[in-house]
């Protein structure tokens, strides 16, 4: 069975595609190390500041993207993949 990452005839969107935007989101906010060299740049002056977050952020999208484009590449040409992937874990 492939993946199919298109929205449906009426324009919806899958429920997993939704929950992957909620969960990048949620990485995309959480404070890292990048916080701290933000940090220090806006203390020496605002300037510094905006510049080291532009560029913070710009990476973080660039991995971000990186990341989805590789998971759903290798997921789409290994139905073995797919399934570890889309299998719920299961507790004890």
């Amino acid at each position: 069975m492939r993946p199919d990452w298109r929205a449906d005839e009426g324009g919806r969107i899958a429920v997993g595609l939704i929950g992957f935007l909620g969960v990048m989101l949620v990485a995309y906010v959480v404070p890292g190390p990048d916080f701290l060299v933000v940090a220090r740049a806006a203390a020496e002056h605002p300037s510094k500041g905006r510049v080291a977050a532009l560029g913070a952020q710009a990476g973080l999208c660039v991995h971000m993207l990186a990341a989805a484009v590789g998971l759903s590449a290798v997921a789409a040409r290994s139905p073995s993949v797919y399934d570890a992937v889309k299998r719920p874990v299961r507790r004890r």
